[in-house]
């Protein structure tokens, strides 16, 4: 396939897409044990250019202010902060502030944290280095889960950014959703460049789902809610990841993530330096992760079944386990096995049975 030679290619810069992947950088402080205990907790964060307004980075920043009032810690904001040499200077702005934990909400400081020295960067990364993520994957299971059952073309789209591993995991997961209780459904699958993939972009590609396709559920991987939005604008379901979607018949249901816990346990593990963790991975239970159905379409028995899906994430259950297959037949996991975490982080280039890459 052409796209599995680019997205190798493009693996270190844009390293946890999807989702759009969160990153912590603990500049100066992380790996030393000679703070002093007493020294005041100083929170630098800094927001990529053009988005900080969008729903993934308000929340997630909102949870770390939660956290660090939590803790009478203090922070400082800079936004619009570029990817290259020039963001150093938002870098040496919280420094100067007094600032000695720096964390981000997106990926896209790799190489501008590497110069900035002590720090945490994207896992793929290597070094002095230590990210963070959510497994966002097991709330994408549980909303194909939802698709699989209130689909009645067979055919539900899913839009993403780019095709890279940690997209492909999120999608695969989706799927596996989907495959449990409706195996004959498909799930079309779009990834648009983070550049290309604006709002506009991603609903005329959503318009050309629905129309050329017949999709009549939409769920995507997007910094904000736009594709879940056209869904319900235009009368077909929508899965929404934030606040953004209104409560609508056709809404679904809408993800939530306790980013107030997850920038807890990262901030006190962090300033204890009590962890020696490299890559902390928050599984359902460790971010307080739920899927809340909105839509009064659901029916007591889908609820059930989506409710069962849950109990069993809470309890252990891993989506990416048992009898897997790709797309084109072949065997990625077997019974009584687990894909391990670096081939879903790292190395996953395939797709699962039922999904079809739509262009």
């Amino acid at each position: 396939m052409k796209w599995k030679q680019n997205w190798k290619q493009s693996v270190p810069h844009l390293i946890l897409a999807a989702a759009l992947v969160a990153l912590v950088a603990y500049a100066h402080l992380f790996f030393t044990t000679e703070m002093e205990q007493q020294q005041p907790i100083k929170i630098g964060f800094i927001l990529p250019e053009h988005q900080a307004a969008e729903p993934w980075y308000r929340i997630s920043y909102q949870g770390l202010a939660d956290a660090a009032d939590a803790m009478g810690a203090e922070y400082f904001v800079e936004t619009d902060v570029p990817d290259s040499p020039a963001g150093m200077e938002a870098i040496d702005r919280l420094h100067a502030q007094g600032a000695n934990i720096i964390v981000s909400a997106t990926y896209g400081y790799g190489d501008l944290f590497q110069t900035a020295g002590q720090t945490i960067i994207p896992s793929h990364y290597t070094g002095n280095v230590r990210t963070y993520f959510v497994r966002i994957y097991q709330l994408r299971y549980l909303q194909g889960i939802l698709a699989g059952l209130k689909t009645k073309t067979g055919q539900i789209g899913f839009i993403s950014y780019d095709l890279v591993p940690d997209n492909l995991q999120e999608l695969n997961a989706f799927a596996l959703g989907v495959r449990r209780v409706n195996p004959d459904a498909h799930v079309l699958a779009a990834f648009q460049t983070l550049a290309e993939g604006t709002d506009e972009n991603a609903c005329r590609l959503a318009a050309r789902m629905v129309k050329d396709a017949h999709v009549d559920v939409l769920a995507s991987h997007r910094s904000n809610d736009a594709v879940a939005a056209y869904a319900v604008e235009h009368g077909i379901y929508g899965l929404a990841c934030y606040d953004e979607v209104p409560d609508d018949p056709l809404l679904l249901a809408r993800t939530i993530i306790n980013w107030k816990k997850v920038w807890s346990s990262l901030l006190k593990d962090n300033v204890r330096n009590s962890n020696p963790l490299a890559f902390y991975w928050f599984d359902f239970n460790e971010a307080d992760m739920a899927l809340t159905i909105t839509s009064p379409d659901v029916t007591d028995a889908e609820r059930a079944q989506v409710a069962q899906a849950e109990d069993e994430l809470r309890n252990g259950f891993e989506p990416f386990s048992g009898d897997i297959r790709d797309n084109e037949g072949n065997v990625r996991c077997r019974a009584g096995e687990y894909i391990d975490d670096v081939t879903l982080r790292q190395k996953m280039d395939w797709f699962v049975e039922g999904v079809i890459l739509y262009e």
